[in-house]
């Protein structure tokens, strides 16, 4: 039978529509894992809040990252190559095992990241971020 000019396409092929969607879902579920596994998870406490938790808290690591790339921890400066080591020591001894992390404002957001990374991996069970003035 020969397509007639008066007559366009009566139907609808949705098979290839319906073969996307289906990709998609699967996509989407395979992928899904993966998104919710990674964060970090973050929390702002009140200004109330956080002084009482400053009280009560005895002992915690204080990192400061300088713009020169020099590292204070607790206000004396460590060598990176020691950092882990000196973290490990001073969560050890930390009965809340926080880390309180704060950098110059010329510092990159990777570093910054990068010693949060090392901090979780060294023991610190809370990670906070201060801005200094």
């Amino acid at each position: 039978m020969k397509p007639n000019k008066n007559y366009g396409l009566t139907e609808i092929n949705l098979t290839s529509l319906v073969d996307v969607s289906l990709t998609l879902v699967i996509i989407f579920m395979v992928s899904s894992p993966f998104v919710m596994q990674s964060g970090i998870k973050v929390s702002t406490p009140a200004l109330e809040k956080s002084k009482k938790v400053e009280q009560a808290t005895e002992l915690k690591a204080e990192v400061h990252l300088r713009k020169d790339g020099s590292l204070l921890l607790n206000g004396n400066i460590v060598q990176a190559v020691i950092f882990s080591d000196s973290l490990v020591t001073l969560l050890a001894a930390s009965k809340s095992k926080q880390v309180v992390i704060s950098a110059d404002g010329e510092v990159l957001h990777d570093q910054v990241i990068a010693i949060m990374d090392q901090a979780k991996q060294c023991g610190a069970k809370k990670l906070s971020i201060i801005r200094r003035k």
